[in-house]
């Protein structure tokens, strides 16, 4: 792996302002770490995506990128909000680094502050990585190895979510999104990385959740965006989000 420098600042865009580059750039990103990533698929679910966390290298060129999208799954006019990420990946030169998390707890404190509504995360688990960033920076969320950190309450809402979302492809008794089309599943190297891991307890959880994670099964999961929810590590994180003074343009759609 090549040595680079991993201070990446995070810019939050409409997904409608990327250029036709920016998409292919993303595209790319997506090839680096997945397998039967189909454009025409990325290109139809980045649409619908409100917007997009990209990451800049000092020449500009993305390195990173998570896709967002609030309340998707049909609950406008409840008394919370959910937010959703999509295809997330951060180039193998600069794992490590934390702008992307930044960016996002940033982006959910400022979601919080401005509707003050009470706010989710929905997450689907394409690998061990992503998920682990529930128990690394939640209290409390669903699925959960330990009882004392397992949100039961949760796991209603996540079904909601992927009920309404992937109709023809949740699978309830196992709580996994199962794709009968490629829709991209982590490359064979990461997979293999993944099951070296397993006497892990989190990612021996994962994968007995979701055995299926090297063909494509996604696991869904779902977490409460307060800082209360939160370890001392993002907490700071969304807080500065919270405390900063709106950026919200009408184009990003939260008048």
């Amino acid at each position: 792996m090549t040595s680079v420098s991993r201070a990446l600042p995070s810019e939050l865009v409409p997904q409608k302002g990327l250029s036709a580059d920016d998409v292919r750039r993303l595209h790319v990103l997506m090839e680096t770490c997945y397998d039967h990533v189909s454009y025409e698929l990325f290109i139809k679910d980045l649409a619908h995506k409100d917007w997009v966390l990209l990451l800049r290298d000092s020449f500009g060129i993305i390195q990173g990128f998570s896709t967002l999208a609030l309340n998707p799954c049909g609950v406008k006019g409840a008394d919370y909000d959910i937010l959703y990420s999509g295809d997330t990946v951060i180039h193998p030169d600069h794992w490590g680094g934390q702008a992307l998390v930044r960016g996002f707890f940033n982006t959910a404190g400022e979601i919080l502050a401005k509707r003050r509504k009470r706010l989710y995360w929905y997450l689907l688990s394409k690998g061990h990585r992503t998920y682990m960033y529930l128990p690394l920076f939640f209290k409390r969320y669903f699925p959960a190895a330990e009882p004392s950190r397992h949100w039961g309450e949760g796991g209603k809402l996540t079904a909601l979510c992927s009920e309404q979302l992937f109709p023809d492809s949740w699978l309830p008794s196992s709580g996994v999104i199962h794709f009968n089309e490629h829709h991209g599943q982590v490359n064979a190297t990461l997979a293999e990385n993944t099951r070296r891991r397993s006497r892990h307890p989190q990612v021996d959880f994962f994968l007995r959740k979701n055995p299926g994670f090297d063909e494509g099964d996604e696991l869904a999961c779902l977490a409460e965006l307060a800082p209360e929810n939160l370890h001392h590590r993002v907490r700071g994180m969304m807080k500065e989000g919270m405390e900063k003074s709106s950026i919200w343009k009408e184009a990003l759609c939260l008048a």
